[in-house]
């Protein structure tokens, strides 16, 4: 035989291997979201995913085809949902939720569904799984090992090698913690927190009791005697060690806590592990220091709290604080051979100088969660300085938080099984804790598509549960992004719900305020979604206003008037095929008032541009900087502003950095009132020090806080009256 024909040969034999490997290839496996070893567990009201490794025939997945068994043979009624990539399908929980017995169940997969190249499996597929009403628990420090084996083994799997360290974040300081809406304003005569809700105090940098301000700067703690003005001095300073970076403070009578993060080496009880440690990075823990103020110039040390994990944000009702924290172990010392306690630890005053470990039986998780890290709550009472510490610990991450005066909401990200190649959100659970005195009790669960912004796309309204989400990704024709918003009951099931909001946008800003929803989407220009929910089972868009920039940030006047606070934008049409996205560039700071009267028909009444590009402003990211003195209806925030001068040897020129009022009326629109600058501070760059973050008042003075120097102005007429330097 010749050459030639043993080539045609050997090229045969190729073509039909590389078409039994397509073939082979197309054929559907399907894996369980969150399952590793085991049955998988599902929470009684919540969906679950299944990951099909090659888009389905739509025709095929139908009741008959994929259905669900309990333990007795019987069919539930659950529902499916094909996703737009087809190639995840949500079980959805039965509308009158799983049956309370048997709690058993199989999901069955026919060889009829297919392929979108009409490929079946060879068999049945069976999935078993369990549901249940309360968050299980870890049973054993073996068990505890096991879970962390198991993701170790699955970020192999997933990624082709072993990710050591940290992955993932949770939301830190103030990006999660943004405004909404139910709160009536102040009428205090002095400056309190702009708090989300009504009754639900926030942590902050800088809190005032109306004669004293209190103050965290440069790792300190600062009172300052403020009132009379022309008294104003710093009458005490509190000091921290490097390793300490103190983050926010509340007030509760003659109580002070001083909440934020300490970095110091991780603790082992295992003495071969001593090596080791020395070579690794340092680990973080959440302080919380609660001083007696009764004596300004002496604050007296009560208690030291210290709870191993970053500190992400807090809450206060009535005395009592609630700490969210969040812990990345070192479970990926089980790689070399170790045998690590991966359990949380506390350290408390009140109990002793030792450091020790949470109990096993105190560690619940999210089931189908499996992130390797935990989320700490813990409730911690300012008035009585001896009561006891309530810490719960859930395995899972949860990075947005929002909380009402009864109940904690812990939303946890969930990502696709390919979430390494497309990086796509699939769906938020949303996790609820009922809280009352420092007590913290699971409540019920629920699930949602998309992903939350922060804490302004969360609200509890009339016993509902209310999120906002963005789905998919702006830039990615492939899965883009579309907007939503969900409506849960008070046992955290799904009502109502709009969707397929602003496709190819995604949400800037999200305010909630009575029955209406105003969210705030963005790619080239701002629609204004106004969303009615006064019927949960039924939301509807009532308008839509489409106008230059975005908010980031969305205050109420009142219910017929909203201020927005973001940025103008320009479209730059320079790409130089017709296929391409023209180029949006961020210019100034832009105010915006909102006249929603005609819920059908918003109108944006008055704006107000600030700067051009580079100007910025600690208002654009996090709401407690806005001050809001109600009976002269003024408005103000920090500001460092820029220009973009033509000419100038650099791209952008620092023009000024201060602080702005307004007065924002309906009647008289935005109204520039004052303009706060140090006029000693003529600098050609922006000083960071100089730089105001927070501003406050009290009585008729308004006072402006940067890291050194306090400044009082007349609320009147804004001429100043005194000034301070800070140590």
């Amino acid at each position: 035989m010749s050459k030639k024909f043993y080539l045609l040969i050997i090229a045969g034999i190729v073509l039909l291997v590389a078409l039994g490997t397509f073939v082979y290839g197309q054929r559907p496996v399907v894996k369980a979201e969150g399952k590793m070893e085991g049955d998988l567990l599902v929470m009684e009201n919540n969906s679950w995913n299944l990951q099909f490794s090659t888009a389905l025939n739509k025709g095929t997945v139908t009741p008959q085809n994929i259905y669900v068994e309990d333990s007795n043979g019987e069919r539930t009624n659950v529902s499916l949902k094909l996703d737009e990539n087809r190639k995840t399908l949500q079980i959805q929980a039965p509308p009158e939720g799983y049956p309370s017995d048997p709690h058993k169940y199989t999901l069955h997969i026919s060889p009829k569904v297919k392929s979108k190249w009409g490929f079946s499996y060879d068999g049945d597929t069976e999935i078993p799984f369990s549901v249940t009403s309360k968050l299980p628990s870890i049973q054993s420090k073996e068990e505890l090992t096991n879970y962390f084996k198991q993701i170790l083994k699955k970020n192999k799997e997933d990624t082709g090698f072993s990710l050591f360290g940290r992955e993932g974040n949770m939301e830190s300081k103030s990006s999660e913690d943004s405004a909404a809406g139910e709160s009536p304003q102040s009428e205090s005569d002095f400056s309190e927190t702009n708090n989300q809700v009504q009754g639900v105090d926030e942590g902050d940098i800088v809190k005032t009791d109306g004669s004293y301000i209190y103050q965290l700067t440069d790792r300190s703690l600062l009172i300052t005697k403020a009132n009379p003005v022309k008294e104003m001095k710093v009458v005490s300073t509190t000091s921290y060690k490097e390793n300490i970076q103190p983050q926010h403070l509340f007030l509760q009578k003659d109580k002070l806590l001083v909440i934020g993060n300490s970095w110091s080496p991780a603790h082992f009880q295992e003495k071969k592990q001593e090596s080791i440690a020395s070579t690794m990075p340092v680990d973080g823990s959440t302080v919380a220091l609660l001083y007696d103020i009764s004596d300004k110039a002496k604050p007296s040390l009560l208690r030291h709290v210290e709870l191993e994990g970053q500190y992400v944000t807090s809450r206060k009702v009535d005395s009592t604080v609630y700490l969210i924290s969040n812990l990345y172990p070192n479970y990926w010392m089980l790689e070399q051979g170790g045998n690590p306690d991966l359990r949380p630890r506390v350290k408390d005053s009140l109990t002793g100088d030792e450091t020790t470990p949470l109990p096993i039986k105190d560690i619940k998780y999210f089931p189908q969660s499996h992130s390797p890290n935990y989320t700490l709550l813990t409730g911690m009472d300012m008035e009585d300085p001896k009561a006891s510490l309530n810490v719960q610990s859930y395995l899972g991450s949860g990075d947005k938080v929002y909380m009402s005066k009864n109940n904690l909401y812990v939303a946890v990200e969930k990502y696709n099984e390919d979430a390494m190649k497309s990086w796509t959100s699939s769906n938020t659970e949303i996790y609820k804790f009922s809280v009352s005195d420092g007590k913290i009790e699971y409540a019920s669960s629920g699930q949602v598509e998309g992903r939350a912004l922060n804490q302004f796309s969360m609200d509890e309204h009339k016993g509902y549960f209310r999120i906002a989400t963005t789905k998919g990704e702006v830039w990615n024709s492939d899965s883009p992004s579309t907007n939503a918003l969900y409506i849960l009951d008070e046992n955290m099931k799904n009502v109502g719900e709009v969707t397929d909001l602003a496709r190819g946008e995604q949400i800037y800003s999200v305010r909630f305020m009575g029955d209406k929803a105003y969210m705030v989407t963005f790619k080239q220009v701002d629609p204004l979604f106004i969303i009615d929910t006064a019927d949960p089972k039924a939301p509807k868009v009532l308008g839509e206003l489409k106008i230059p920039g975005f908010s980031t940030y969305l205050h109420p006047i009142d219910e017929h008037h909203l201020i927005g606070f973001g940025f103008d934008t320009k479209v730059v049409n320079d790409n130089k095929t017709n296929n391409e996205e023209p180029r949006i560039i961020r210019q100034g700071m832009k105010i915006s008032l909102f006249d929603i009267t005609d819920f059908q028909h918003p109108k944006e009444t008055d704006t107000e541009i600030i700067g051009g590009q580079g100007t910025h402003s600690y208002l654009l990211d996090d709401h407690k900087a806005l001050l809001h003195e109600p009976s002269r209806n003024l408005y103000g925030f920090p500001i460092s502003v820029y220009h973009e001068k033509e000419g100038s040897r650099h791209e952008l020129d620092f023009d000024y950095q201060g602080a702005l009022l307004y007065e924002i009326t309906p009647e008289k629109g935005i109204v520039l009132k004052s303009q706060l600058t140090e006029e000693e501070n003529k600098e050609y760059y922006e000083q960071w020090e100089d730089q105001i973050q927070r501003l406050l008042y009290i009585d008729d003075q308004l006072y402006t806080l940067s890291h050194n120097r306090v400044s009082a102005y007349s609320l009147d007429d804004f001429k100043k009256e005194n000034a301070i330097d800070l140590p």
